[in-house]
């Protein structure tokens, strides 16, 4: 019996807010989805395949990949195989990917109709932090943000929401991965007003929310069935720039995750949001999206104490939290710890230079099918790529 179709498009986020099935991502969008589009190898399930953009992929790590019980296939995206796949499942679904599966020759019967894209779609939109947030407040979860998101929709709103603290983060509606974010610091300045401006015209509001005093970033990763159950996926302990961008994961167990949370708050009201959120996205998000998706949270500190913020973020697709959670409980050996890092060099030749040096100095030991120690880059390396998805393991 066939497996499911995979296929890495991170510019899902831009496809969704263009909202065309003809939608064509900027140059460097198009660039990292070239450079990793390996990735789903890692976390498709044996048996599947993953459409890569040409044959150097299909050997890379091949020896590796067998010692570590990965056996997804990989398959050229002009030449797709003639089979019954029982799913296609892209990194994120928007009316553009849909479209790219029916060009090369996927069953409609697969792919997500309109009503259930325009709803995907609606789920994506950031005012569904607020939405969440309220959601866990009836649910009796007082880790609630006193001043919650606000949506915006005229320049003098946003003006009067910049005015109303010394710090303040502006979102466009539709982006994701740090993506799409303006910080206010008291003033509507021209840059701010020209930026509000575009959003507002192109998407029609702006979500402002509080600064936050982050401590640590982590998510909640889950599961949905796609008609009625959401189920928890595990743990993510993140870090993003100062932009917001994110960077990276550290590689470790849901426990020692949980460890590392309850120096700053209690398990117990972790514990009690991820029960919460189960029950308010089995209805929320389970009619209408399946898959792996993610809810951001965060770690901040106010007035001398440490506070939990349950819902920054809904990212409903996949995400490189799940990835990293997937590969270290399918791949590397219990108790070892690591990070996953997503790397850009706009110099190649460098980016591939650090590559060899890294596999000269940390090279990849695997016993038992598992990884001990070692670095390991998920995705074929060439003096022409500028992006990398690495794991190393300490």
């Amino acid at each position: 019996m066939s497996g499911a179709l995979y296929i890495f498009n991170p510019e899902n986020d831009l496809s969704v807010a263009n909202g065309g099935e003809n939608y064509m991502p900027p140059p460097r969008a198009r660039i990292i989805a070239e450079d990793l589009a390996f990735l789903p190898v890692w976390y498709a399930e044996n048996g599947d395949d993953v459409i890569v953009p040409s044959e150097r992929y299909i050997d890379w790590m091949h020896s590796e990949r067998a010692s570590l019980g990965c056996f997804s296939e990989v398959v050229l995206k002009g030449r797709l195989p003639d089979k019954n796949w029982t799913a296609c499942i892209p990194w994120g679904w928007s009316p553009e990917i849909a479209r790219r599966f029916l060009r090369m020759g996927v069953s409609d019967r697969l792919l997500p109709g309109n009503v259930l894209l325009k709803e995907q779609k609606r789920l994506y939109h950031r005012n569904q932090t607020l939405e969440i947030l309220k959601g866990l407040r009836d649910y009796g979860i007082g880790d609630i943000p006193d001043l919650l998101p606000e949506e915006l929709y005229t320049t003098e709103s946003v003006c009067r929401y910049i005015q109303s603290a010394p710090l303040t983060v502006l979102k466009a509606p539709w982006s994701g991965s740090g993506k799409g974010l303006s910080w206010g610091r008291g003033v509507y300045d021209t840059t701010l007003e020209r930026w509000s401006r575009g959003i507002l015209r192109r998407q029609g509001s702006i979500m402002g929310e509080p600064f936050y005093e982050k401590v640590q970033d982590f998510a909640m990763e889950f599961h949905s069935d796609g008609v009625s159950s959401v189920v928890f996926a595990g743990y993510s302990l993140f870090d993003t720039n100062k932009k917001g961008v994110y960077t990276g994961n550290i590689l470790t167990g849901d426990d020692d995750i949980l460890s590392c949370l309850s120096i700053y708050v209690a398990t117990e009201r972790i514990e009690s949001v991820k029960i919460a959120l189960q029950e308010l996205l089995s209805v929320k998000v389970a009619p209408y999206y399946k898959g792996y998706f993610g809810i951001d949270m965060m770690i901040y500190k106010e007035n001398g104490k440490y506070r939990l913020n349950p819902c920054i973020e809904l990212n409903l697709r996949m995400n490189m939290g799940v990835v990293s959670r997937i590969f270290y409980d399918r791949y590397t050996a219990p108790g070892s710890k690591g990070i996953y890092v997503v790397d850009y060099n706009p110099d190649s030749a460098a980016l591939y230079t650090d590559h060899l040096t890294r596999t000269k100095d940390n090279p990849l030991i695997i016993h038992d099918g598992k990884i001990i120690k070692g670095y390991l880059s998920l995705s074929p390396l060439t003096p022409e790529s500028h992006y990398r998805a690495r794991v190393e393991i300490y």
